[in-house]
């Protein structure tokens, strides 16, 4: 037993000093207690095991780990319609970016990444649609990265891997129905319907980001040649899937899923599009309910289920949702997140901190 002695201290100091490098009080951590997103000013985490999400409205998320901000996606708080959301942060707040990911390039998901990429000067990494839109702003060519789908991208602390995913399919009778429905339940003013007009008079004369598309020409077509769907690998092996989109699950987004289950890999956590024009939550929770299924995350974000106030839909409803996930893949753990508020996430352990919630 003597014998013994020494190898069992030797024993319990060492899982000591690994108890100590994965438990973390996330409430202590100063960038998990406010409201202001690190791109605009805030603090990013100073513990390395720390990564914090920030929903930004709309599909926008932002990511700080490990000195790093990363922007998924850039449309922010300007009042502006059709799709002025207000929660508190503007374009012209954000000063800080390491790199801005797009998953496609509608306007309410990419309208102001050009001087977003100006001030900051980090790449932006998107389908193959802005090219040119991107440089008649000022965007520097050295900053665009167009990508397609199936790359394996080496960035300084993670790697991109992409896969062509495919955009929310828009039916005419869908949107004329959602249309009516916002007329009804949520009727534009006068001033806002003025604005609005003024808007639509600016897409048609090309001041911003062409609406038109031509699905015979994949350097002109979102629906299935320009969205993108991302996993982020860190360094230390946290993966991090974002899509911005509802579309039905793709074939690329299934290939690159099998591809890391197959090398023994998983996704700690997926942020998925959850939407349906036509406002069927059943139809909306099969698509989302098949994607989060095939790529099976530990830890499950919505995004583009709530689109602001005016000109869009109602909030879709997430319990139904996360009720459905729990049957499906019980081993997702799912969050909704709130306006700026922090979700931390222990790297190495997966315990999050939502505010000022432990879960």
């Amino acid at each position: 037993m003597r014998k013994m002695l020494p190898w069992t201290l030797g024993l319990l100091s060492a899982l000591a000093v690994m108890q100590g490098q994965t438990a973390l009080n996330l409430q202590q951590e100063p960038a998990c207690q406010t409201l202001q997103p690190a791109s605009a000013g805030g603090p990013v985490p100073a513990n390395p095991n720390v990564l914090l999400l920030r929903y930004l409205g709309r599909a926008n998320y932002e990511v700080a780990y490990r000195g790093r901000v990363l922007l998924l996606d850039t449309y922010y708080d300007n009042s502006r319609l059709p799709y002025g959301e207000r929660f508190g942060v503007k374009e012209s707040d954000i000063t800080r970016a390491n790199a801005i990911i797009v998953g496609h390039t509608h306007f309410d998901h990419f309208g102001d990444a050009p001087p977003i990429a100006k001030r900051t000067g980090a790449p932006i990494f998107v389908g193959p649609l802005p090219v040119k839109y991107l440089e008649s702003q000022g965007v520097p060519e050295k900053q665009i990265h167009v990508v397609r789908g199936g790359e394996t991208i080496k960035q300084d602390g993670f790697v991109i891997q992409t896969a062509l995913g495919i955009h929310m399919p828009i039916a005419p009778s869908d949107d004329a129905g959602f249309r009516e429905l916002i007329t009804t339940v949520n009727p534009l003013t006068e001033e806002e319907k003025a604005q609005l007009a003024e808007w639509r008079k600016g897409q048609s004369n090309g001041t911003r980001l062409a609406a038109a598309e031509d699905p015979n020409d994949p350097d002109n077509d979102t629906v299935h040649h320009g969205t993108i769907v991302y996993v982020l690998t860190f360094d230390d092996g946290f993966r991090l899937l974002y899509s911005d989109t509802s579309g039905v699950l793709s074939g690329g987004e299934r290939v690159l899923a099998d591809s890391i289950h197959a090398s023994g890999g998983h996704i700690d956590l997926a942020i998925l599009g959850y939407l349906q024009l036509g406002f069927s939550v059943p139809k909306a929770i099969k698509v989302t309910g098949t994607r989060v299924k095939v790529w099976d995350p530990r830890i499950f974000l919505p995004s583009h289920f709530h689109d602001g106030e005016k000109a869009e839909l109602p909030d879709m409803p997430t319990a139904p949702l996360f009720e459905a996930l729990r049957e499906l893949t019980p081993n997702t753990r799912s969050i909704e997140p709130l306006y700026r508020s922090p979700i931390c996430v222990n790297t190495k352990t997966d315990e999050t901190f939502v505010g000022y919630y432990v879960h």
